[in-house]
């Protein structure tokens, strides 16, 4: 069943247009293009263009009425928040340090590189306040109440005349308060959210540190020339270094492989595991279909699990050496293989897509965000009766990808798809995507709690965009030493929202229990 926006009871004040007042002590001047915040001002001039990556473009052309695009991170606080500090430390440590939250997306009517390509736009009339709204959650307050609210804020397109992201303000929440914020996944990837919110943290005390990475200037100097005609020129020597990096990178892994017998062997390995991942890709991933594929309708539901102890799933995967990565894919294939069960239809194996990172531990974040990891495919074995036979499947299958090469290739495959035009690309994502039924991200916070403006962050929780023609979306999220999954699913596939999530808290929270290595009963057993 639809949950619908109830305007009265959710007391739902929108995002107006300025000039507006809305947070004590934030006030929005369209005439002087200047944002007060208290006694802080912030001037947005000049105006500058920037192309987007194309992998960027891809997750911007992947928006559409049944899946949007957009990361949505719920923080909640057990005791009251002062709103206006929260907006003030915002835009201090988010607006002002990541131009992507002062730029829009200039996308021309037809994508084609590298004559007509999307860019990143300074808002000339950026104003803090027209992206922020505040919400009062209907009695009694509960998580149950902030997660129906959030669940039908989350359902909402942005506005495409001005920066991909909203901030809004959740009142009412027991004795505190929460945020949704709400993020263009064309701005940056999973990962990169993550540390735009360590970011907003405050700082900690010695000895604790959120893990919050240099962040380093990657603006584009001046064009070789003017016009699409530098642009051209631009890709075009990009091209030809990458080309002769390439050709170096071969050449010397050839001489290498001639020099020693062991290189040889390795090289012919890698040849070997690329010729396997190409087959899997271009033939290989099928599997029946199954209830939760289908035609999609544009409203979802979303929820979270209660949350577990991340030590607790470390610790009911190690005598095997599960990572946490692993044991949630197999308790997710557990609650998978319940419901499906329910419904008569179980099918023998779900293929989820899974996200990599692809940026190098511990290297500098760029200013300008952006999106840098892979897809890789995973076949859940809904279909195996045996618990422990089913997390060493999901265990297997999780190592092959993590040393193959598949996250890398899918990754290259974007690049080529956002220099093209949408139609072209969204194509090509419902041919590819569409073998899958699910997507699942795992995504770490910080280990120990943190404060916004002074106030410190109960929990956090997430739900991962849906890609292309999938209904199902499960993000796992970790912070403060605790574990939950956010479930996003599509109304009309999972009509029955709350039985799915149901069954995902009973076998999540088998882990956290003496019995966890057995799973909850089956329907008839």
């Amino acid at each position: 069943m639809r949950l619908a926006a109830e305007p009265a009871r959710l007391n739902i004040r929108p995002i107006m247009p300025a000039p507006v007042t809305t947070v004590s002590g934030l006030v929005q001047t369209r005439a002087r293009r200047e944002i007060e915040v208290g006694r802080w001002t912030m001037a947005v001039g000049g105006i500058r263009a920037e192309r987007m990556d194309p992998a960027d473009v891809a997750w911007l052309h992947m928006d559409r009425p049944t899946n949007l695009m957009v990361v949505n991170t719920v923080l909640w606080f057990d005791v009251p928040v002062d709103q206006a500090s929260v907006l003030q430390v915002f835009q201090d440590r988010v607006v002002s340090r990541f131009r992507r939250f002062r730029q829009r997306a200039a996308d021309p009517a037809l994508t084609l590189a590298p004559w007509a390509v999307p860019e990143w736009v300074d808002d000339a009339g950026f104003a803090l306040a027209e992206h922020v709204s505040r919400t009062r959650l209907p009695a009694p307050g509960d998580q149950r109440a902030l997660q129906r609210a959030a669940s039908d804020l989350a359902g909402r397109p942005l506005r495409k005349d001005r920066p991909l992201w909203e901030l809004h303000l959740l009142d009412g929440y027991g004795d505190g308060g929460a945020l949704l914020l709400r993020t263009h996944h064309a701005i940056a990837d999973g990962g990169a959210l993550m540390q735009v919110l360590l970011s907003l943290a405050d700082p900690l005390d010695a000895g604790e540190h959120t893990g919050v990475l240099p962040v380093h200037d990657d603006t584009a100097g001046p064009s070789l020339l003017p016009g699409p005609g530098g642009r051209t020129v631009e890709l075009a020597v990009a091209a030809a270094r990458r080309a002769g990096s390439a050709a170096g990178d071969l050449s010397a892994m050839f001489r290498a492989a001639l020099a020693d017998p062991r290189k040889a062997a390795e090289l012919a390995g890698s040849a070997r595991a690329d010729a396997a991942m190409l087959r899997k890709l271009g033939f290989g991933l099928t599997a029946e279909r199954n209830r939760l594929q289908g035609p999609l309708v544009p409203g979802k539901q979303r929820a979270w699990t209660r949350p577990v102890p991340v030590e607790a799933v470390k610790a009911a995967g190690a005598a095997a050496g599960d990572t946490v990565n692993d044991l949630m894919l197999a308790v997710i294939t557990s609650a998978l293989r319940r419901y499906l069960l329910e419904h008569d239809a179980l099918a023998d194996e779900v293929i989820v897509i899974v996200p990599v990172d692809l940026r190098p531990v511990g290297v500098s974040l760029p200013a300008g965000l952006g999106n840098e990891f892979g897809l890789v495919f995973v076949r859940l074995p809904t279909g195996e009766i045996d618990q422990g036979r089913r997390r060493a499947r999901v265990k297997a299958q999780m190592d092959q990808v993590k040393s193959s090469r598949e996250g890398v290739f899918v990754y290259t495959m974007l690049q080529w798809m956002g220099q093209l035009p949408a139609a072209v690309q969204n194509a090509w994502v419902d041919a590819f995507a569409g073998k899958a039924t699910a997507i699942v991200t795992n995504v770490s916070g910080p280990r120990h709690r943190v404060q916004i403006a002074g106030t410190p962050v109960a929990g956090m929780a997430g739900w991962v965009p849906v890609t292309g023609p999938l209904g199902l979306g499960l993000s796992i999220v970790s912070y403060a030493g605790q574990l939950s999954v956010g479930l996003a699913s599509d109304t009309h596939l999972v009509p029955d929202h709350d039985r799915l999530l149901a069954l995902l808290d009973e076998e999540v929270g088998a882990l956290h229990t003496p019995t966890a290595s057995s799973s909850p009963p089956e329907p008839g057993s």
